[in-house]
């Protein structure tokens, strides 16, 4: 099921969603913690929300709570998330792999 679009939603109340998460099976579960999730990532990392929150998703179900309940403590995993895409990215970029395919054929290799 995808995320409701952040324009037209807006985070559950922690009770109402406690009462939901109660009465759902896990996929549900992650469902909902994204929908509610979603809206907050995108206000502090537009570009990359929803890969950030399928990271936090990847967390303990209590943690991406309190990260509902706690702006600092979200905002301090999403940046936390971001160092990590940029790492993952550095390495990409400089990889083996990346810097052979980048040669060209014209490319003088041997001196």
């Amino acid at each position: 099921m995808p995320f409701r679009d952040a324009a037209f939603s807006q985070p559950m109340q922690a009770g109402a969603l406690a009462t939901a998460l109660a009465n759902a099976t896990p996929e549900q579960q992650r469902t909902l913690l994204g929908e509610n999730l979603y809206p907050l990532v995108d206000q502090l990392e537009h570009d990359n929300a929803a890969k950030v929150t399928g990271m936090l998703l990847e967390m303990d179900q209590t943690e991406v709570l309190h990260l509902l309940e706690s702006p600092e403590a979200l905002k301090a995993k999403v940046a936390e998330a971001i160092e990590v895409l940029r790492s993952v990215q550095q390495q990409q970029v400089n990889s083996p792999t990346n810097r052979m395919a980048s040669l060209s054929l014209n490319d003088n290799l041997v001196s």
